[in-house]
């Protein structure tokens, strides 16, 4: 259990938090809209997806139980991603009068918030940048994403599942996972994906980040010859 997860659940525990109970594919918020406080999900599954500059929804990530969502929201900012859920899911809201009131009585609450949604943001933008990489870097970002979130190294998680989460077949996430585990950077056993090498996958991804960088800058550089 990550510190989130520990922190949270207490929180819940002393009566803070409405709790919601809600049906398969029902959207919490869209993306732009104004935020009026934030989720924590103690059960089920919600969908986190953003809508391309061509008007596409793309799915960036699942948020499961133990995890905060919609911490952008806070204090009436606009929502930076669409949530949607999976399957029916409880979650408990947090109003911003609410949240002041817990940071009033457990100052540290609010330090757990700010960090997490540090890390959102920084996992949104990774998230943006990789939607169109290869099957390979989504399956490497999305592990490492997940090691992240939870602090473990052993994620328990199928590879069906996995391949629902980046879009992609079984068959195509069982060789990469093969590949990887042939560089070092995992170990299979069972359904379970053991994390290896922590700081070789982060090389791997951002290598890709760097290049992808490289890339948009030439994009926007680059002039045509004059006629």
């Amino acid at each position: 259990m990550n510190e989130i997860t520990h922190r949270w659940n207490s929180y819940v525990l002393k009566g803070y938090g409405e709790k919601k109970v809600f049906n398969k594919n029902k959207v919490l918020f869209h993306q732009g809209e104004t935020g009026k406080g934030f989720y924590y999900l103690t059960e089920g599954e919600v969908k986190i997806s953003v809508i391309s500059n061509e008007g596409h929804e793309r799915t960036i990530d699942y948020v499961r139980q133990g995890e905060l969502l919609g911490e952008q929201g806070f204090m009436n900012a606009p929502y930076a991603t669409t949530a949607k859920t999976t399957t029916t899911s409880t979650l408990y809201f947090f109003s911003d009068q609410t949240f002041n009131s817990l940071c009033s009585e457990i100052p540290e609450a609010s330090i757990v918030f700010t960090n997490s949604l540090i890390m959102k943001v920084r996992l949104l933008a990774e998230s943006i940048v990789i939607i169109n990489a290869p099957a390979e870097y989504r399956l490497a970002h999305f592990l490492y994403k997940l090691y992240r979130k939870t602090g473990e190294h052993n994620l328990k998680i199928s590879q069906i599942a996995l391949g629902h989460f980046i879009g992609t077949s079984r068959i195509t996430i069982y060789k990469i996972l093969k590949q990887l585990e042939q560089k070092g950077l995992i170990e299979l056993k069972n359904r379970d994906i053991q994390l290896l090498n922590i700081e070789e996958l982060e090389s791997m991804l951002n290598l890709f980040f760097h290049s992808s960088s490289l890339s948009e800058k030439q994009k926007t550089t680059i002039k045509p010859p004059a006629i």
